[in-house]
């Protein structure tokens, strides 16, 4: 295989082979063709160069567009606000008293305000709200105390009667578990929840303990009225902290990506080395270059083939990836929930990646890397959520394999494996994906088969005019079969013996 036939005559300057020695390639005196001559032609560069521009292009506009302005990209991102205050008895000074409630009034202003700047605030109880917390619902809670409007009331009474007051607190709870870039969004929140209700409270607490202290005849003190300009106190506290070991709440996106990688590069590698094996496309190692004798197998005996070996690379390399976090140190609580997510992951991705390829041969190459990588990563929500990000984002993620992979991991690591915090969504719609996979690559070849266009050269010809316009040199050479390099069971004439691949 790939020696030149026997003819008899030698070309002057050649030599035969000395026994032992390998046969020299006859050199073919018609080929003048130089590589500075193919690179006069830009038929020749021109593709893979706008390949390359166009697809990086395509990609630093996704990565660079997610991250550029989160703040200005900010929409409905979850908060939950719980309100508790049971209002309270102003005294107006002269025998009468009129009915507040402080903690309304400041939680419509926060719901009010928020809704300007994307934030997404709704009311709850308590327990609802922590359960959203740490189910990964919303980014954050913000809590109003049962005795929220008497503490504002005492404030006042305490200014009055020129004692030392005690500020006001709004607690705001956040769970990194949700994401680094979420809490700091949340954290930043609560500073502007600080801000406006000071504002708000500090203004009519001091305009009312004014008023009261006229009617006494009592100077207003520069200490009491600096006290009750800045009347509450906003503590940021997490409620459920990560352990150590948790990567600040990014080791669930990096896991999630490993998972990724290993499915999508993976079906690559195992198609290189199995079309090599198969004698379907050439081996090389450095220097050496190999072309099997191509075996007689269709185009869905070889990705069947694939697919098994991704199974098992799916097994063994999820356990690698326990094993190798367990080492570094990883805090992987449901150590064997996480294993039989990421073997589904990997052989999901691995399916769908490998029929992409079998379908649409190296072009699948491309749509993989767009669709698991370049599209995957900004719409992941695993750095910046989707609702700091463009909107675009949230719509492809409803099917992007990296965000579902990332809601898996992030469950199975943060929140308990609860399967009402992500992990049903992710398995259910990995399932899927592996099912739609599994349909694309089992229906595309098996056409391909039916139809007789088979992986070899000649396989499926081109009309002569396409043939032509594509190779302008003249002679249809486009998946012409090589004489020398005839496929198992076929013919140099192109006529396939009974019990070849062609009748297959």
């Amino acid at each position: 295989m790939g020696r030149h036939e026997e003819t008899g005559h030698v070309p002057e300057g050649e030599e035969l082979a000395r026994p032992g020695e390998h046969e020299r390639p006859q050199r073919d005196v018609r080929v003048t063709t130089t590589i500075s001559g193919v690179l006069g032609s830009p038929r020749f560069w021109l593709l893979p160069l706008l390949l390359v521009v166009v697809v990086m292009s395509f990609m630093a506009a996704l990565y660079m567009g997610a991250i550029a302005d989160p703040e200005k990209n900010l929409h409905n991102f979850p908060v939950a606000i719980v309100d508790e205050d049971s209002g309270g008895s102003l005294d107006n000074g002269n025998g009468t008293s009129t009915q507040v409630d402080y903690g309304k009034q400041v939680a419509d202003g926060i719901i009010t305000n928020a809704a300007k700047s994307g934030i997404a605030v709704h009311r709850t109880d308590r327990v609802t709200a922590l359960n959203e917390l740490n189910g990964g619902k919303v980014y954050g809670v913000v809590a109003l105390g049962a005795n929220f409007s008497d503490s504002v009331l005492a404030l006042g009474k305490a200014t009055v009667l020129q004692a030392r007051p005690e500020p006001v607190t709004i607690d705001v709870y956040i769970n990194r578990g949700s994401g680094t870039f979420a809490s700091a969004v949340t954290t930043t929140f609560a500073d502007r929840i600080s801000e406006q209700v000071n504002a708000q409270m500090g203004q009519q607490l001091t305009d009312t303990v004014r008023a009261q202290l006229a009617k006494a005849d009592v100077a207003f003190s520069g200490a009491a009225q600096l006290a009750l300009w800045q009347p509450v106190k906003v503590d940021v506290i997490e409620a459920t902290p990560l352990p150590d070991g948790s990567g600040n709440g990014l080791s669930a996106f990096y896991f999630t990506l490993l998972l990724i990688l290993a499915g999508f590069t993976g079906a690559m590698m195992v198609s290189i080395v199995v079309d090599g094996m198969l004698g379907q496309t050439p081996i090389e190692y450095g220097p050496f270059y190999q072309l099997r004798v191509r075996l007689a197998i269709s185009r869905w005996g070889t990705l069947a083939a694939k697919w098994t070996i991704m199974a098992l690379v799916a097994v063994i390399q999820s356990a690698m990836y326990i094993g190798v976090c367990t080492a570094v140190g990883t805090s992987l609580p449901n150590a064997f929930t996480l294993w039989m997510v990421s073997v589904l992951a990997i052989f999901a991705v691995g399916v769908s990646a490998s029929s992409m390829m079998a379908v649409f041969g190296n072009a699948g190459l491309i749509l993989n890397l767009v669709f698991f990588v370049i599209l995957g990563l900004p719409s992941s929500g695993g750095t910046v959520p989707l609702e700091a990000s463009p909107r675009l984002f949230s719509w492809i993620a409803a099917v992007e394999p990296m965000h579902l992979v990332y809601l898996g991991v992030r469950a199975v690591l943060y929140f308990d494996a609860d399967w009402d915090a992500g992990l049903g969504r992710s398995v259910i719609q990995m399932v899927i994906g592996l099912v739609v996979g599994v349909l694309l690559g089992w229906l595309g070849t098996t056409f391909y088969d039916r139809k007789g266009w088979h992986r070899y050269p000649g396989g499926m010809r081109l009309p002569e005019r396409l043939a032509k316009a594509m190779d302008k040199t003249g002679t249809p050479t486009i998946t012409t079969p090589s004489p020398h390099h005839s496929p198992v069971g076929v013919a140099d004439d192109g006529v396939s013996p009974p019990g070849s691949v062609v009748d297959r």
